[in-house]
């Protein structure tokens, strides 16, 4: 029996026409564009998901993570003397443009020249930034030359003889950040740090490394001390590298710590909070090149902090405990115990700051173990507003610390003490104004 389909309906082919038409007008607009219609278009898919129960609070914060950019430009001058320098004058301009995903440009440069030891002295930094900002994976890079720039005789816990030149790579990288009115959570951020120093810095010629990182970070916003955020960071670990290869052979120093649990901005009253973290740590120190190199010092410990922060009035400061360890020159590294201190105190037209550190620095070495020493130091830094741009600048600074030395050589310390005033016109433009 011979069986004939059946024609379809018209109603069905109607419906097949109206489909291909739509079809073929979304295809023209998508082509041709008419921005308004394209806009229409776009902004209906959007609220399609904003108004998803799952993917709604997702893109909404995504999309405010590109909103409220800006850009700002700041210029300074400023002319001074110094214990060591009878005069000097510096300059510095920086610009950025920035939205809350990160810092998308910027750059600065700074210079200071004038006259120490009797001869001409100059110095300056120059620093590039840069952010890839993809939603996910977000990528922040920042590239710093120095030239012959003196460090701070508080630095943590040795001090170099000779000014630095060199250069400073910082690298930051976030698989994500949930940015809410209450909450901020980064999954999987690192930051990397790399010094690049030349000969003319003590001689050594190192390459240091730091890299800090988390699976989890969590913020409560505004939760902390005078509206700062409460920190948690679950699992953490940092690495910190000195690569002397270019200077002593391969001689070189690390120490690996891993923070199961850290945290900031804790509350035991209003104005005061706590925070704190304990960790292991591996210390080594090795001799050689290529993958295996001789192990020539190794330890075994922990490392752990405790600070509390306090605000009263115009009031504030913290103390903090720690032990913490730091690789250093000629395959050593310094076991740093250290109880340390800073209260700021500001006013309408005066901002003063308060700094003091004392420690027990013992000093891991291949052979016997030198004795440890008691270190010290501070620093009172003081500026004064006149209006209009101009202030008053001053600061003293003054340590008895460890020096830099190799592992043939006894442990050095030194006392020094410098001193510094000046005035300062600083100008700053926001855009769009504040």
């Amino acid at each position: 029996m011979l069986v004939v389909a059946a024609p379809a309906r018209a109603d069905e082919r109607l419906d097949e026409a109206r489909q291909l038409r739509e079809i073929i007008q979304l295809a023209r607009q998508l082509a041709y564009s008419d921005p308004k219609q394209l806009e229409w278009e776009l902004a209906t898919v959007y609220g399609q998901f904003v108004n998803d129960p799952v993917l709604g609070p997702l893109v909404t914060n995504l999309a405010a993570q590109y909103r409220g950019g800006y850009v700002r430009v700041d210029v300074d001058a400023g002319a001074g003397v110094d214990a060591a320098m009878p005069a000097s004058a510096s300059a510095a301009a920086s610009a950025a443009w920035e939205i809350p995903l990160c810092r998308i440009l910027g750059a600065r440069a700074a210079g200071l020249g004038g006259w120490e030891d009797g001869s001409a002295i100059g110095s300056y930094v120059l620093t590039g930034s840069a952010c890839l900002p993809l939603p996910a994976n977000t990528v922040q890079f920042a590239y710093t030359r120095r030239g012959n720039v003196r460090t701070s005789l508080l630095a943590v816990p040795v001090v170099l003889d000779d000014r630095r030149t060199g250069d400073l790579y910082d690298i930051g990288i976030r698989f994500y950040r949930y940015r809410g009115e209450r909450h901020q959570i980064d999954a999987m951020p690192f930051e990397i740090q790399i010094d690049v120093s030349r000969d003319e810095d003590g001689g050594f010629g190192a390459i240091g490394s730091t890299v800090d990182g988390a699976p989890v970070e969590w913020r409560r916003r505004g939760k902390g001390l005078d509206g700062a955020d409460q920190r948690f960071r679950f699992l953490a670990f940092s690495l910190r590298y000195q690569d002397d290869d270019a200077a002593v052979g391969g001689r070189d120093a690390g120490v690996v710590t891993l923070w199961p649990l850290t945290l900031e901005g804790i509350h035991v009253t209003p104005d005061v909070t706590v925070g704190g973290g304990g960790g292991w740590v591996t210390a080594r120190g090795t001799d050689g090149v290529g993958d295996t190199p001789a192990e020539v010092v190794e330890e075994v410990g922990a490392a752990s902090y405790l600070q509390l922060d306090w605000a009263v009035g115009q009031v504030r400061g913290n103390v903090r405990l720690a032990r913490d360890y730091y690789p250093t020159y000629d395959a050593q590294f310094v076991i740093d115990d250290r109880i340390s201190s800073r209260i700021d105190y500001t006013r309408t037209h005066l901002a003063a700051s308060l700094t003091a550190f004392a420690a027990r620095d013992q000093v891991r070495r291949e052979g016997a173990t030198p004795a440890a020493e008691v270190v010290s130091g501070g620093a009172v830094d003081l500026a004064y507003a006149f209006g209009h741009g101009f202030h008053a600048l001053g600061r003293v600074e003054a340590a008895h610390a460890l020096v830099a030395t190799t592992a043939a050589e006894p442990v050095l310390t030194r006392f020094d003490v410098r001193a510094s005033a000046g005035l300062a016109y600083h100008w700053d433009r926001h855009f769009p104004p504040r």
